[in-house]
């Protein structure tokens, strides 16, 4: 989506993962951390980045090393309400 931003913040073990339309509104975030549709996701959070291409990545480094990673289509719907 043109002028869409996405983002992700690691916030006390857990992970965000934010969308907004364009460069001025406000992120709508979503944890998926303990969503039942994603059991796996760790818990331990500390750090998180994300990329943007066809579609919205996500690669998250928990405080034991271990890496996870994690993709969407893009759009709100694919990241805030999937």
């Amino acid at each position: 989506m043109p002028g869409a931003e996405y983002g992700a913040a690691p916030s006390r073990g857990r992970t965000y993962i934010g969308y907004r339309s364009g460069p001025t509104g406000a992120y709508a975030w979503k944890d998926p951390t303990n969503h039942r549709q994603t059991p796996g996701r760790p818990r331990n959070a500390c750090g998180v980045a994300v990329k943007v291409a066809d579609r919205v990545c996500v690669k998250v480094l928990t405080t034991v090393g271990a890496v996870f990673e994690t993709s969407c289509t893009l759009g709100r719907v694919a990241v805030i309400d999937p």
